[in-house]
């Protein structure tokens, strides 16, 4: 269940943001939610700030020395979202946002903002303090990634593999012929010419046609719906 701060900066994001949901008083965070880390329950908190209420917790030091302080306490993991349009000015790097038909320099009275203070400043807390920065355009994008973080954490940890490609790059072409049981291997459903090839490697052709499902499940990448998988289909041959 996603937790919405019954505050004035918060409350009028939880019309967009999908069940389960509930409104409460939250000490720090203006949402909050439980989920799976990698040794267990995990709580996770999201501080959102417009882009002029960024620029003012900046000027005046509350963020980072209050609120991102409390946040890192009460929360094993901390996001800080800024939300809003903006972009810099392309003369003058000057902070720009939408004002009437163009753009405007933000600004707290006579001062301007630079878009390259506001970039370094999310990069020191993201990289030196451990908050994980996003960005969103309007308080309906807001509820999407809200809801797209919730189903994120509720998965199993083990289930994110995603970021597995960058450590298991795809092989693309052999300069070796296949064997013959790598030829017989792939024709399998499931398998693949990854999969055939360390086949290959481990097993004769009489070793394939007899192996058992432990035996299969020994091979990098079979697990024991592949290994069923192929039993049942030598069976069918």
């Amino acid at each position: 269940m996603i937790l919405v701060d019954d505050r004035a900066g918060s409350k009028e994001i939880f019309p967009f943001i999908s069940p389960p949901k509930s409104l409460c008083h939250l000490e720090y965070a203006d949402f909050a939610f439980g989920g799976n880390g990698p040794e267990g329950q995990v709580s996770v908190g999201v501080e959102r700030k417009g882009i002029l209420d960024l620029i003012q917790s900046m000027t005046s030091g509350r963020l980072v020395g209050h609120q991102l302080i409390g946040l890192k306490k009460e929360y094993d993991f901390v996001y800080l979202l800024v939300e809003g349009i903006w972009r810099p000015d392309r003369r003058t790097g000057v902070l720009m946002k939408p004002k009437g038909k163009g753009w405007g320099a933000i600004a707290q009275g006579s001062r301007r903002f630079m878009a390259r203070d506001i970039w370094a400043f999310l990069q020191s807390v993201s990289i030196l303090c451990g908050v994980q920065v996003a960005m969103t355009s309007n308080q309906w994008e807001t509820g999407r990634w809200l809801d797209t973080i919730y189903g994120w954490w509720s998965r199993p940890w083990a289930k994110h593999k995603s970021h597995l490609q960058w450590h298991k790059p795809q092989e693309y072409a052999s300069l070796a012929k296949p064997n013959l049981v790598t030829m017989i291997a792939a024709q399998f459903d499931g398998v693949g010419w990854d999969k055939a090839r360390k086949i290959g490697a481990a097993f004769d052709l009489q070793g394939f046609l007899g192996a058992g499902a432990k035996d299969l499940q020994e091979i990098e990448g079979i697990g024991p719906k592949i290994a069923e998988s192929i039993i049942e289909q030598r069976r069918k041959a």
